[in-house]
């Protein structure tokens, strides 16, 4: 008897298991929210070709970052760039809505001002950016 409770409790996690992934595999993540069912994945997933730069005034301070090549199914979507420094440590963040926009990308400049990036960041002080884009 002792024997067949095991089994049989370990055939009810089992199949609870089973039936929690049958249902989690119709959950599907949108632009904006997570909900059940099947939706279409947007192009602007793909932002492998993304090209940022940075304009850089005469004290040496980033003024600008403008990041170029985006998919036009981002457009009017929010970019949010962060410039990185040693250690990875971010040294300031900002964003802007991606827009002028051609026949396949898009670009967005985000001002570097103490007020749009908390700080004003010594373009030296630069190893890299982080981009992420977030639906509208």
């Amino acid at each position: 008897m002792h024997l067949a409770s095991k089994t049989l409790g370990l055939v009810l996690a089992v199949a609870a298991v089973y039936a929690g992934s049958g249902a989690a595999a119709t959950l599907a993540v949108g632009a904006n929210a997570l909900s059940a069912g099947n939706a279409p994945v947007s192009t602007c997933a793909d932002l492998s070709t993304l090209v940022a730069t940075r304009d850089v005034d005469n004290a040496g301070l980033v003024t600008k970052v403008s990041v170029g090549s985006i998919p036009v199914a981002c457009s009017g979507e929010t970019m949010s760039v962060t410039l990185v420094g040693a250690s990875n440590a971010s040294l300031g963040s900002g964003s802007g809505v991606v827009g002028s926009c051609g026949v396949t990308t898009c670009s967005v400049s985000i001002a570097a001002t103490a007020t749009d990036f908390g700080t004003a960041v010594s373009a030296t002080s630069v190893l890299s950016f982080s981009l992420a884009v977030v639906g509208a």
